[in-house]
């Protein structure tokens, strides 16, 4: 049994909270919006007023929030947890920064961290079905391993900054199949094929594993929510800034993500980000 803080209790944030403390880990939560831990703290996790207290006597502190700006407060704010950490803690850091935001923190931490985020949704953690890409220092990933393969398949990808960089680009790549994929349906809609033999002959090519993954969301079947697309062009401009320090041009998810604009602008931005596809065939 580990000792457990998670800060950020959005919707991953308390899947992942409640996967752990159902596999008989002592878990701590804490979040910016009081309320959101209720079932957590009546499930038996601890409830923290703050990410300081959250953290204080904690060997691992997993933090999932929004962005880099969310990180920073948690981490340095007055009552934040960088200054409470254990010398002997290790920061799983699972939300998607981006390198560079995981950079300013980690070099100002005496503890070892660990970029892990995560391709999946709730259904995934639940499930324990995530892929956790994971950069760090090879003996940390090693101490906790077990803990993150509650959650699904941990892959070590390299130094720090690995994890976070390739969930960028997969999900960079995730956008732009689907745009891809909403202009070809615009396009044989308006030609009047018929739906279930477009997705056919797509499963059949290049694009297989996503048409057989969304064949349900794409057909009107699936009308949930896992994943907003005002967070997924949250995460585009992430890439392109990495991009930009590496003087590299991303012309096609440039293209893909003036599409999720135009979607954006309609309102879709609460929304899964797969309704980009429906709003493109309209």
């Amino acid at each position: 049994m580990s000792r457990v803080a998670v800060l950020g209790l959005g919707a991953m944030g308390r899947a992942i909270a409640a996967r752990l403390l159902g596999a008989g880990h002592d878990v701590t939560v804490w979040n910016r919006t009081p309320g959101r831990d209720d079932e957590l703290v009546a499930a038996g996790a601890a409830h923290a007023d703050s990410p300081g207290e959250a953290v204080w006597d904690r060997e691992v502190v997993i933090t999932m929030v929004t962005d880099g700006s969310a990180l920073e407060e948690v981490m340095f704010r007055p009552d934040g947890a960088a200054e409470a950490l254990p010398g002997d803690a290790t920061l799983i850091e699972m939300s998607t920064v981006g390198p560079t935001a995981l950079a300013s923190v980690a070099e100002r931490l005496s503890v070892p961290v660990l970029d892990a985020p995560v391709l999946g949704s709730v259904p995934s953690v639940e499930a324990g079905r995530l892929v956790i890409f994971v950069g760090g220092d090879r003996d940390v990933f090693d101490r906790h391993a077990d803990l993150l393969g509650l959650l699904g398949t941990p892959l070590y990808l390299g130094a720090s900054g690995s994890g976070a960089m390739l969930k960028l680009v997969n999900n960079a790549a995730g956008i732009v199949a689907l745009v891809a994929v909403g202009e070809l349906l615009a396009l044989t809609d308006r030609a009047g094929l018929d739906q279930d033999v477009v997705l056919e002959s797509l499963a059949a090519g290049p694009l297989a594993s996503m048409i057989e993954r969304w064949r349900p969301r794409l057909k009107g079947e699936d009308q949930a929510s896992y994943f907003r697309l005002a967070l997924a062009r949250k995460d585009l401009a992430l890439a392109f800034d990495e991009a930009g320090r590496f003087e590299t041009r991303l012309t096609v998810p440039e293209a893909a993500a003036a599409r999720c604009d135009e979607a954006l602008e309609a309102g879709l931005g609460d929304e899964d980000f797969g309704a980009v596809v429906g709003f493109l065939r309209e």
